[in-house]
């Protein structure tokens, strides 16, 4: 139920008095503004007030409604452990996955925001390989309901689920970690893959695995290099029947044991619309009987959206390759980890992820790595005091390869001379220690008719709070005709970033406000979508408020938050030629400054330690986002 604008929360001696404001309810509530509101409707509000509000003593709730107060009610004990009740029966039934039918004008952007889960989660789950969608599908949400018992905790669920307690927290729109006996949770299925390594290279003990779409017993035994009779008998199994959602325990297994412990190099294949066994065969350079063998199949039927294990004895069917064995790019496929591409190829994991500029292990479908360095082609000035060999060094190659692409003679070089570097960087280490330096200069103002504090900061793109502080002055000083004021200059250098995808990661308080300034008018891109609009910062200093330039950035803006939603997401800040990591939420509130631009209200763009306005507290979902957008996460 998302009909909630904001609340407001009034102390009392004993409890509080709740005010929900809403703004989006439903049409019967709204036929009847003005009169009574209906039991059902009040049932609904106090059990949607017991799973907001968890930690408060509510005495009682009034509802606003469009900004006209409608009701006022007392909040009764007998329905909350009505609502406790009724939770937890539903609960106590719905052990698998939640079941969701694709309705006309869904997306997965849109589902994945409903449920506050990921895109990428709700694909992987269900095996996707693309967006595509189609009305009447039925696709499993990788969540499950969860009573709470006596002597749980959030950290402790969030432990034995293999998950955190900050992911609950977000999922459940928990404020704090406090949870109460009977409550329901929604928690997300997660899984142990097989082949994870721990921070001291040795294989992660696994305890449980869900099962997911298109498992089956002979699948995950596979998988975990055991028998299916390991898996029964661990799991008291009478047959071989499994469902999607069903936690197996996987802790005490006994591996499967064979003479000869070949490498394998099988792939993850998901059955598309025209395919057969024998066309799969023939694309992977297989027979039918070997790909019916590995996948444990009686007849050559398959299905849409069915994964199948593709076997090979080796990787040469894994991907095109060069001469030495090694592709310049490769293109990860279902099934695919880090540590296995480089393991194919006879590379390092390390050297991977530094020549892809990664900073996890994590890597998606249909991403492209490179497996070799590509040289940069480069052109460099001499300047006065330069040799070949301190230029060949601050570019990470040799004094040879200059003169080799130079078609130099001797190492002799002049001022002016333009050399050609090649080489896998794209600029000089004396270059790269130079963007890190910030400076700060001072000029100076004479106050004018008309001046005001507010305007000179906006004029000279730097917070209120710091013209009065330079200056001695607090919100109640007068400015006098002729006065001279202090200001602030601040120049922040260039950072360098990730990759082009990414943006610059700028500190808000030291950098991005004043790169980003009130009165600034700038492109967002979305990271995920790579969908484009333009917003202007129009007031704000824990971080920037925002505000849509036309409907049609408003309309844009809202194709990738599916509406009006407090969603991070992570963003691109596209402001003179620089691009900023940021993370943003579309939902307007509050004071508006532009007009005509299809929203009423302003929204958030956080920034690398930018706080909320509510509490002065950094928001860790917003720095998850930024921390995505620029790549160290």
């Amino acid at each position: 139920m998302n009909f909630l604008s904001k609340y407001h929360i009034e102390k009392e001696t004993e409890g509080v008095t709740l005010t929900l404001y809403l703004s989006d309810f439903d049409t019967e509530f709204a036929t009847e503004l003005g009169t009574a509101v209906s039991t059902s409707h009040q049932e609904q509000i106090q059990e949607y007030a017991i799973r907001r509000f968890p930690d408060l003593k509510i005495n009682a709730i009034k509802v606003v409604v469009g900004g006209i107060f409608v009701c006022m009610f007392s909040f009764t004990g007998a329905l909350q452990s009505k609502t406790t009740v009724k939770a937890a029966s539903l609960s106590q039934t719905e052990t698998q996955p939640i079941p969701y039918t694709v309705k006309s004008g869904d997306s997965l952007s849109m589902i994945a925001k409903k449920y506050r889960i990921s895109t990428h989660e709700l694909k992987d789950y269900n095996k996707f390989t693309t967006d595509l969608l189609y009305v009447g599908q039925r696709i499993h949400i990788p969540l499950i309901h969860y009573t709470v018992k006596s002597g749980d905790t959030l950290s402790g669920i969030a432990k034995n689920y293999q998950t955190t307690a900050m992911k609950l927290k977000h999922i459940n729109e928990l404020s704090t970690d406090t949870i109460y006996l009977q409550q329901t949770l929604l928690i997300p299925i997660t899984t142990m893959m097989p082949g994870a390594i721990d921070e001291q290279n040795q294989p992660v003990k696994t305890a449980y695995y869900t099962v997911q779409p298109g498992d089956s017993l002979s699948v995950i035994a596979k998988k975990f290099n055991t028998s299916v009779e390991s898996l029964k008998k661990i799991n008291r199994l009478s047959s071989d029947l499994i469902h999607i959602g069903q936690r197996l325990n996987m802790s005490t297994l006994e591996p499967e044991t064979s003479e000869v412990q070949k490498p394998d190099y099988s792939l993850s294949y998901q059955v598309k619309s025209g395919d057969s066994l024998s066309v799969i065969a023939k694309k992977f350079g297989q027979s039918v009987d070997a790909i019916k063998n590995s996948n444990e199949l009686s007849s050559d039927r398959i299905y849409v959206g069915q994964v199948l294990t593709i076997p090979s004895s080796s990787p040469s069917i894994q991907e095109p390759t060069k001469k030495d064995g090694i592709p310049d790019v490769y293109k990860v496929t279902v099934g695919d980890t880090l540590s296995g591409i480089a393991k194919r190829y006879g590379l390092n994991v390390q050297s991977l992820k530094e020549l892809n500029s990664l900073h996890s292990d994590t890597i998606y479908l249909n991403q492209e790595l490179r497996l070799k360095a590509i040289p940069i082609l480069q052109t460099y000035t001499v300047k006065s005091g330069d040799t070949l060999s301190e230029i060949a060094k601050s570019y990470n190659t040799t004094t040879e390869k200059i003169m080799q692409v130079n078609n130099m003679v001797t190492p002799f070089i002049v001022v002016g001379q333009a050399l050609t570097i090649e080489s896998p960087i794209s600029t000089p280490k004396e270059d790269e220690q130079s963007l890190s330096k910030n400076t700060l200069t001072y000029t100076t103002h004479l106050v004018k008719s008309g001046d005001t504090i507010w305007d000179l900061s906006v004029k000279y793109e730097i917070p209120q709070s710091e013209l009065l502080k330079v200056n001695g002055l607090s919100t109640s000083s007068t400015l006098s005709i002729g006065q001279k004021l202090t200001v602030p200059v601040h120049q922040i250098a260039v950072q360098k970033t990730v990759s082009e995808r990414h943006g610059e990661y700028l500190d808000w308080w030291t950098e991005a406000q004043y790169v980003f300034p009130i009165g600034k008018t700038v492109t967002i891109t979305d990271l995920q979508t790579g969908k484009s609009f333009n917003i202007k910062r129009t007031i704000g200093a824990n971080h920037a408020d925002c505000e849509t330039i036309s409907k049609t950035d408003t309309a844009i803006a809202k194709t990738i938050w599916g509406g009006f939603s407090w969603t991070t997401r992570p963003v691109l800040v596209e402001v003179d030629r620089r691009k900023l990591a940021a993370s943003m939420t579309f939902y307007p509130h509050d004071v508006e400054y532009i007009k005509n631009n299809g929203i009423t209200g302003h929204f958030d763009v956080h920034f690398k330690n930018s706080t909320r306005h509510k509490d002065g507290r950094i928001d860790p979902y917003h720095q998850k986002s930024i921390k995505i957008a620029a790549g160290v996460q």
